[in-house]
């Protein structure tokens, strides 16, 4: 469930915009932001994290909010970022495109490009929920999920529809008795998120006009090869080496075709092997198993490892 981190209320009138920028900045994402209505600023902002997802609602009144060059070189967190606008009429600008967006549409973007958000408002707040995940934590070819920030989409889509009752659900205030998620609640709702966005990201790529061509034959050999690295991440032995072997080509064959993914087929194995174990660790019916179990299951063998690799993917050990 989501806490609140900041309630406009609560603060003098003249102090409320610094103290939003300020803290919606620590909490979400550093942008310059500016308001017509900042000698009495009403705003309010709950956010959570499901595992390494984070989930943040806010209400807010006139504003525009700036991602700048000088603030992505400063300081970026290499985010996936999702929008849902539940209230108001807000226009974003991305990449030189202006995107009106109304209740219900979702808009696809990242941390890593400039953008600005435009938002006017009357009495009633404007009201949005931003998912962030990152990047490393989707499971679809990097280039891909590049090729499709900006995206919108309508409040009509299907996919859509679902992922958009899933945020919901989740950024809804809890009602008096309801009981709060628990740690792994809160670790296995993350990976339904991100499946749901993945779900909705490849729906949207494959609808895209000359999408439904045929895979070249360098995106089956690719398709190919990740298969069977799928069936073999518990194997301590699967590397570069393995895999060039196994499907009879030289060292450096795999490593062109996983080129356009963004990693290399070391790094590959690794993050699926991860995520494998990511999701393990969150089920609860896995729950007497050990961290070290787990691990071996999918080809950490050594517990330091696997301890390593886990924290520099995660920012937190496989334990915690």
């Amino acid at each position: 469930m989501l806490s609140m981190v900041f309630r406009g209320d609560d603060l003098p009138a003249e102090q409320r915009f610094d103290a939003w920028r300020e803290l919606s900045g620590r909490a979400v994402l550093r942008t310059l932001m500016d308001s017509d209505r900042a000698a009495d600023f009403r705003a309010t902002l709950r956010a959570g994290g499901l595992g390494p997802v984070q989930v943040s609602a806010m209400t807010y009144q006139s504003l525009r909010s700036r991602r700048t060059p000088a603030l992505i070189r400063a300081a970026d967190p290499e985010l996936y970022q999702l929008a849902l606008v539940r209230g108001g009429r807000q226009c974003i600008t991305w990449r030189d495109r202006e995107l009106a967006l109304g209740h219900g549409e979702l808009l696809f973007y990242d941390s890593s490009h400039p953008f600005t958000a435009q938002i006017r408002t009357g009495e009633v707040a404007a009201s949005s929920v931003v998912v962030q995940a990152p990047r490393e934590l989707l499971p679809m070819d990097r280039d891909r999920a590049d090729g499709l920030l900006g995206t919108r989409v309508p409040p009509d889509d299907p996919v859509g529809v679902l992922l958009r009752q899933f945020i919901d659900a989740v950024a809804r205030p809890a009602g008096a008795g309801v009981t709060p998620y628990t740690a792994t609640d809160a670790g296995r709702l993350g990976l339904v998120l991100t499946d749901l966005l993945t779900a909705l990201l490849s729906r949207q790529y494959e609808r895209r006009p000359g999408a439904a061509v045929a895979a070249s034959g360098r995106e089956t050999r690719l398709l190919c090869v990740q298969a069977f690295i799928e069936r073999h991440l518990g194997d301590a032995d699967l590397s570069p080496a393995a895999v060039a072997a196994a499907h009879h080509v030289s060292l450096r064959s795999p490593h062109r075709l996983f080129e356009p993914v963004g990693l290399g087929v070391a790094g590959w194995i690794r993050a699926r092997r991860l995520d494998r174990c990511r999701r393990d660790l969150a089920n609860p019916a896995l729950s007497r198993r050990t961290v070290r179990a787990i691990g071996a299951t999918w080809g950490f063998p050594r517990p330091a490892d696997f301890n390593r690799a886990f924290r520099a993917a995660y920012g937190l050990s496989p334990g915690e």
